[in-house]
């Protein structure tokens, strides 16, 4: 879904889809996540008795909580009810709908009624039912969210929260976020005075119960009760998508996640770079996933290790009996039954070395190995722990636990009285674990999951980072679309400019006026005003907002530059210079396209000159005659004056194979392309992790490629996205604040 849901902090990616897999080849560790929870707020406690909306005839009884943060603090909110699948009606906005910023925290605040109409169904007449959005200002400073509905003796019910409801502290002025769906016909309303329980699915059904979670960077995935195993989150390289077969045990890493099957082999799934997810034969009772490299606790209790083995985390492993193993990014950790514990893998000359594979004496129940830290639990219940300590991760607090796990930066435990207490880090909220009772806890990169006593999984902190509303495009006739990194530009019928999705550097807050082009990247934009001039908006970094003075053509936005065709044929470019990007070539040229840290022209005499970076080849452009260039994130594409399409660069996931058809346009995307067939439909082929491939049917005046999506102007003048975000909800029995 990226559509985006309350509950996570916003992050900015700012490698235009390098693809996640050459992403984590460069950096180790890259967490994406973005969801975040939304919830609305209010003028005043006092409501009027006014219904503001009403639902269409085919609307059907789930709707959903949309919120979004104003500049003087405030929270507007209002609801959307479902039409369809894959479709939500217009934000219904009730008259007393603004959360002040001075809230008093802990206080219900509640809107002014609405009225939703419910269809009728083959065993339900039509209905109408009446609702408030209530809303509370929580001690971290997050709004959370909920509803009310009148019942038949007209009071009012008690909240019923959907299960991603909090309206995040650090969410973008201006941007609309979801919660996700709840029934207005739930029968089962959450008692107003306990925060410890929420809502764990949009029905009356009742969920699977999880019996142990695991997360990993940007994932997370479940044993249930009835030995399957689910998964969610970041999926762009399979870590979610388990295999079916029944589960004894679950462990999920950086991006690809173990498991142990009823037979007691070893399955692993997801990034396989250094072939830490093809698993050993043989039988296993424990497995567990780190960064590069897996282990296993056999049968009869000895360690193997596969994978990575950078710092010996794989030729290293001590010989001996053990009960427990945890590993962690460069060294992983095992207790032998004397109670004891053995670490290796960490190299004691490598810069990451931090004491955390020198464990002290003493007696342990568990251990669990985190990035460059790890902790164990003493038989006293007391925790210990050793290693980086630069944010605090091996502190441990006073008390007696009776579970441990280490994340990234951070650690979480589960208390002898059953709550769960998490230190370290909390740039996230990862270490801001909720009330209520828990049977285990899991710590990940930038978030954490519990399993509570009645079954349920919570989540909290940086769930999932590329859903951004990308996709969601708004309704309406357009002129032209752009698809960028984490969000998309369209100019309307009437010359303005819309945008949607990330806003965290101001790069959707488009400016007014008239325009006749747009031009987006990851974390800023520009226009081509009707008077041929052109102005941008969003982050400054590199000056890549400084637009020159002049007419324009055209202009197109790259990683931290851009550049503009004049009315003159020249190409002037600004912004970031390191790798040569903004030194256009002299001469007279048709078009030009700038993408991650080059930019490509289309000179009048047909021929393609490129420059800036040339890493994979993107600039090393091919002789012929081309009517059309486009630059996408490490490869170009061009149309031939044939109507065929020859790419060129990086080619990862098949996105320079162009198919042997005849085009009208083509758009270069992160890791995939997109080409306007001569009959208005759109083939795109490549990278289809998030969906981006698999264009609509129907008839497209012009296709763009963005980073992890695509957007296809129809010929009717509507707009369709496709690719990030996915629809991917947490599975039943999930709830993430």
């Amino acid at each position: 879904m990226y559509t985006r849901v309350f509950g996570v902090s916003e992050r900015s990616w700012r490698e235009k889809c390098v693809g996640l897999r050459a992403v984590r080849r460069r950096r180790g560790l890259l967490v994406l996540v973005a969801s975040a929870a939304v919830l609305v707020v209010l003028g005043t406690a006092a409501v009027p008795s006014s219904v503001a909306a009403h639902a269409g005839d085919d609307a059907s009884d789930e709707v959903r909580i949309v919120a979004r943060k104003l500049e003087d603090g405030r929270v507007e909110f209002g609801l959307q009810q479902r039409e369809s699948e894959d479709s939500w009606g217009e934000r219904m906005l009730p008259a007393t709908r603004f959360f002040p910023a001075d809230a008093t925290v802990d206080r219900w605040l509640r809107s002014s009624p609405l009225t939703v109409h419910v269809a009728a169904t083959g065993d339900r007449a039509a209905t109408d039912v009446m609702v408030r959005i209530v809303a509370r200002k929580l001690a971290n400073g997050k709004v959370e969210f909920g509803l009310r509905k009148q019942l038949p003796d007209d009071s009012w019910s008690g909240e019923l929260l959907p299960s991603v409801r909090m309206f995040p502290t650090t969410a973008a002025v201006g941007s609309w976020l979801q919660s996700t769906a709840i029934s207005v016909l739930t029968t089962q309303p959450t008692a107003t005075t306990s925060t410890t329980q929420p809502a764990a699915t949009t029905s009356t059904t009742q969920p699977t119960r999880f019996t142990e979670v695991a997360a990993g960077d940007s994932h997370a995935c479940g044993l249930r009760s009835d030995n399957t195993v689910a998964c969610w989150g970041d999926n762009a390289n399979g870590q979610s998508d388990p295999p079916q077969a029944s589960y004894t045990a679950v462990a999920s890493g950086n991006a690809h996640s173990c498991g142990i099957r009823t037979d007691g082999t070893a399955t692993c799934w997801g990034w396989n770079d250094n072939g830490q997810s093809v698993a050993p034969a043989g039988a296993f009772t424990a497995v567990t996933a780190g960064t590069w490299h897996s282990c296993g606790l056999r049968t009869d209790t000895t360690i193997t290790c596969w994978g990575s083995d950078y710092s010996g985390q794989r030729s290293t492993v001590p010989s001996g009996e053990f009960s427990a193993i945890s590993a962690g990014q460069f060294h992983t950790c095992a207790l032998r039954f004397d109670g004891s514990i053995a670490c290796w893998g960490s190299d004691p000359v490598d810069e990451r070395n931090f004491g955390q594979a020198s464990p002290p004496g003493g007696r342990f129940q568990a251990v669990s190995a985190g990035n460059w830290h790890t902790c164990a639990l003493r038989t006293t219940g007391v925790v210990t722990c050793w290693g980086d300590n630069a944010q605090g991760q091996t502190d441990a607090p006073t008390g007696q636990f009776s579970a441990i796990s280490a994340g990234r930066l951070h650690m979480c435990g589960v208390r002898t009285n059953g709550t769960v207490t998490c230190w370290g880090s909390n740039a996230n909220g990862e270490s801001d674990a909720p009330t209520g009772q828990f049977a285990s806890v899991t710590a990940g990169s930038y978030h954490s999951c519990g399993v509570r006593t009645d079954g349920a999984v919570t989540c909290w902190g940086y769930i999932s980072d590329l859903e951004h509303g990308q996709s969601d495009a708004p309704a309406g006739q357009f002129t032209a679309v752009d698809a960028a990194g984490f969000h998309s530009c369209a100019v309307s019928a009437n010359g303005s400019v819309t945008c949607w999705g990330s806003n965290d550097n101001g790069q959707s807050s488009a400016p007014a006026g008239q325009f006749v082009a747009v031009s987006g990247y990851f974390t800023f934009s520009c226009g081509l005003r009707t008077n041929n001039t052109i102005t941008c908006w969003g982050d400054n970094e590199d000056g890549q907002t400084d637009a020159p003075s002049g007419q324009f053509n055209a202009v197109s936005a790259g990683e931290n530059h851009a550049c503009g065709l004049r009315t003159n044929n020249t190409i002037t470019c600004w912004g970031d210079n390191e790798h040569g990007q903004t030194d256009a070539p002299s001469g007279q040229f048709n078009a030009v396209s700038a993408n991650w840290r080059y930019a490509c022209g289309l000179r009048t005499n047909n021929t393609i000159t490129c420059w800036g970076d040339n890493e994979y080849g993107q600039t090393g452009a091919p002789g012929g005659q081309f009517n059309a260039i486009s630059a996408g994130g490490l490869h170009t594409c061009g149309l031939r004056t044939n109507g065929t399409i020859t790419c060129w660069g990086a080619n990862f996931s098949g996105q320079t194979d162009a198919p042997s058809r005849q085009f009208n346009a083509v758009s270069a995307g992160g890791n995939h392309t997109c080409g306007l067939h001569t009959n208005n439909t759109i083939t795109c082929w490549g990278d289809n992790a998030h969906g981006q491939t698999d264009a609509p049917s129907g008839q497209f005046n012009t296709v763009n490629a963005g980073g992890l999506h695509a957007c296809g102007l129809r010929t009717d003048g509507t707009i369709t996205c496709w690719g990030r975000p996915l629809t991917v909800s947490p599975p039943r029995g999930v709830a993430v604040v």
